[in-house]
């Protein structure tokens, strides 16, 4: 990459701010999130809608990088939003890697960029399939993602998920309930244990920075 890239390159972001991942295989570890602005899909249950709208406002790269050289956090989140929607994606996730930061991105898993294919072995990416979207998933977003994660809502079914079975033998499914509410927490419970019947484990995580009252 030039670096005369970087210093020309604009993106899009709602926030960024310190926290812990609340969510998925990684919950508890001590995160900076760089929320991106701009999102492909509107999901009814959306806790983030002032990320949805595609604006036209941005800030330098250069600049970002510096806000997060400010914190101490090794671990970096870029959410959404959709990330994949962002053209400065690719380069924001060299820079970090380049400042040696463990990264993870959250996608809704429909969207992907060529750019990204060098980069995403060393990315921990958490795909969220989505009802909106007929749970599709990119080829791409398969190939790479190190976890699926389900928000446990209405429209989730086993069937869907046993649709992802080379991920549940790896045992690295999440199901997670919508808004932490008990009716979806039980549902969660059932269908884990459904999928252990049939040989497959997953596990139930809720939205533990809720719990704690942390962003």
């Amino acid at each position: 990459m030039l670096r005369s890239e970087v210093r020309k390159a604009s993106i899009s972001v709602n926030e960024i701010y310190p926290s812990i991942q609340g969510e998925g295989l990684l919950v508890g570890t001590p995160s900076l999130f760089i929320r991106l602005q701009g999102c492909n899909l509107r999901c009814p249950w959306c806790d983030q809608p002032s990320a949805l709208a595609f604006r036209e406002t941005s800030i330098d790269l250069k600049d970002l990088i510096r806000e997060v050289e400010k914190y101490p956090h090794k671990h970096v989140v870029i959410t959404g939003g959709e990330p994949f929607t962002e053209e400065s994606l690719p380069l924001l996730v060299e820079e970090l890697l380049r400042r040696d930061k463990s990264l993870q991105i959250e996608t809704n898993c429909t969207l992907w960029q060529d750019a990204m294919e060098e980069l995403a072995p060393q990315i921990h990416i958490t795909c969220s399939p989505k009802a909106v979207a007929g749970w599709f998933v990119h080829p791409k977003i398969r190939q790479y993602a190190k976890e699926l994660k389900f928000v446990v809502d209405q429209e989730l079914s086993l069937d869907v998920l046993l649709k992802f079975s080379d991920f549940l033998r790896r045992e690295v499914v999440v199901l997670q309930p919508e808004g932490n509410k008990k009716v979806f927490l039980q549902k969660a419970l059932e269908m884990q244990l459904r999928l252990l019947e049939m040989g497959y484990q997953v596990r139930v995580v809720p939205q533990v920075h809720k719990f704690l009252g942390l962003k």
